[in-house]
C-alpha cells in the first residue's frame, strides 16, 4: 500500500512539472494585426517577442498560441516558421489565428461598460530535436481605445497593434 501511494505521488510530481512553464523562455505580445478575414471567421497575426534566459540556444519549428480574453477564448492558431533564439537573447516570431462570429460576438457582448480588458496568451513552442514543447504563458490589460484601432471602429480601417 505505501509502495501505490509513493508511486501515485511520484506520478503527480511529474505530470505537474511537465505542465508548467520554462521559467528561462519568456514569451511577449507585442502587436496584433488584423489580416484577411470572412464574414464568419476573423483572423489576425500576433507578433511575439520570445526572450531566451538559458545557456542554450533555441532552435525553434514552430509555435501554437490561444489568446483568452477577460477569461474566454478569443482566438487560436499555429505557425510552422522556424526561428532560433540565441542563448540570453530574444527573437520575434509571429503567428495567425482565427476566431468564429460566435466567438467574438460573445466578447463583443462584454465590451458596454469596459475601459480595460484583461488577456491572456498561452501556447507551446516547438523545439528542433526535442520530443516535448516548451509551454509559455503571458497575461496583461489591453484599453477600449487599444482595441478600438485595431477593431477599425469609428468607421476608420483596422489598424495594427502595437504593444511594447
Amino acid at each position: 500500500m505505501r509502495n501505490s501511494v509513493s508511486f501515485c505521488c511520484a506520478l503527480l510530481v511529474l505530470i505537474a512539472g511537465g505542465c508548467a512553464t520554462d521559467p528561462s523562455v519568456e514569451v511577449f505580445l507585442i502587436g496584433m494585426t488584423p489580416v484577411e478575414s470572412s464574414m464568419f471567421e476573423q483572423r489576425m497575426r500576433l507578433d511575439l517577442r520570445v526572450q531566451n534566459a538559458g545557456d542554450d540556444e533555441l532552435r525553434a519549428t514552430g509555435v501554437a498560441v490561444t489568446l483568452d480574453v477577460n477569461d474566454s477564448r478569443l482566438a487560436k492558431g499555429v505557425d510552422n516558421q522556424p526561428f532560433t533564439v540565441p542563448r540570453l537573447g530574444d527573437a520575434t516570431t509571429s503567428a495567425v489565428v482565427s476566431t468564429s462570429l460566435f466567438d467574438m460576438a460573445r466578447q463583443l457582448l462584454g465590451l458596454p461598460g469596459r475601459e480595460s480588458f484583461s488577456y491572456r496568451l498561452e501556447g507551446k513552442i516547438y523545439l528542433e530535436n526535442r520530443v516535448r514543447a516548451r509551454r509559455f504563458s503571458r497575461s496583461g490589460e489591453l484599453t477600449r481605445e487599444q482595441l478600438g484601432r485595431l477593431s477599425g471602429s469609428g468607421g476608420e480601417r483596422p489598424a495594427p497593434l502595437k504593444l511594447e
